[in-house]
């Protein structure tokens, strides 16, 4: 009698925003992808869809999906498109020819607004500017709503809280499946210096501080 082994269960990865990050180094350029990657990428979007709270699975026309290349790695970024402008489920593949092992939900198009800053302690929201956030964030513990937001757009956005123990900072990409939370609870200094540079533009929040995935 033969006895088979199951192929082992594909578990793909969820990156971390510094984990994306680091696979643009280098420069993008557009490239053409072939249809069996593109049906590659669509297959293990299907697979996450639901864990990502995207609502019911839209079939994604192949010719939908987008692809650039690394120029200095050669690692291909496949896009698939989800809800809304300029927002997609990216697959990086080491090459065409690669099995997709880990994706992320990343609003592109939010990297291009304004950031909204709102804190409910001192009657504030509008467009986000330092002088707001520098005088407002470090006087919020104690406040009846200790707690401020910088919002980008469609579900992308940075948080804070401030209790007894510090400031607790937490940021999400498009949905709530993938919100995450700083293992670190931080003083006030540092919770500016996140805003700031969650703010305009500026990814260091994301190396400086740990992350860890929660659900909400």
């Amino acid at each position: 009698m033969f006895f088979f082994k199951k192929p082992p269960q594909r578990h793909p990865k969820l990156l971390q925003l510094s984990e994306y990050l680091d696979l643009l180094e280098g420069g993008l350029i557009s490239t053409a992808i072939s249809d069996a990657t593109k049906v590659s990428a669509l297959n293990l979007a299907r697979e996450v869809w639901d864990s990502l709270a995207l609502g019911a699975w839209i079939a994604v026309n192949p010719t939908a999906v987008i692809a650039w290349r690394n120029k200095s790695s050669g690692r291909v970024l496949v896009h698939v498109p989800v809800a809304g402008d300029d927002c997609f489920l990216i697959v990086p593949l080491v090459d065409e020819a690669a099995t997709p092992d880990s994706y992320i939900l990343f609003d592109i198009g939010a990297e291009y607004v304004n950031a909204t800053f709102a804190c409910p302690a001192f009657q504030l929201a509008g467009i986000a500017t330092e002088n707001d956030i520098r005088q407002t964030i470090p006087e919020l513990p104690g406040k009846a709503d200790p707690f401020a937001i910088l919002d980008l757009r469609g579900g992308t956005y940075m948080q804070v809280y401030a209790d007894a123990q510090g400031f607790h900072l937490e940021h999400q990409l498009v949905t709530s499946a993938a919100h995450y939370r700083c293992v670190e609870v931080v003083g006030p200094d540092e919770a500016v210096d996140a805003f700031l540079s969650y703010a305009f533009g500026n990814y260091a929040w994301a190396y400086k501080r740990r992350w860890e995935r929660i659900a909400v």
